[in-house]
């Protein structure tokens, strides 16, 4: 949107007219499927804004598996938010997250459900953030 055809169809030559279209006739390579493997990531760096981020996850199916609904579901129910959030109905300060973590420890700054799904695999999981020293507590609440 905002730009003339022209004008996109040359950044479009000057950037992927390079590329060579593939051959209908060769074989293409077949996907090879998705494994989830787990695993500990830990990232150490200056705290800029003062709070540490933590955050677990567990497999689930992919977009096709019996699991999308019910951990759609489970991220409604456990909600979260920040100890910033405003309040009101439908700001998720009722949800489980809030009431159990955010409201219930003076240091807890986030506490959130997510999910995120791809073709094969996705995750469900819990992040919450809070002051450096207090990376280990909000790692048990979380969990």
């Amino acid at each position: 949107a905002g730009m003339e055809h022209d004008a996109l169809v040359e950044m479009s030559i000057q950037h992927f007219g390079h590329l060579e279209a593939p051959n209908p006739n060769e074989a293409t390579k077949q996907a090879v499927g998705t494994v989830y493997t787990g695993g500990d990531y830990r990232l150490n760096m200056p705290v800029v804004d003062g709070f540490t981020r933590v955050a677990m996850a567990w497999e689930l199916g992919g977009w096709h598996s019996d699991d999308l609904v019910p951990a759609c579901v489970l991220q409604t129910l456990l909600g979260g938010g920040s100890s910033f959030s405003a309040g009101g109905p439908g700001k998720g300060m009722y949800s489980r997250l809030y009431r159990e973590v955010l409201n219930r420890f003076y240091w807890a700054e986030s506490a959130e459900a997510f999910n995120m799904f791809h073709e094969e695999t996705g995750l469900v999981g819990l992040s919450g953030s809070a002051p450096p020293e207090k990376a280990r507590d909000v790692t048990r609440v979380l969990a």
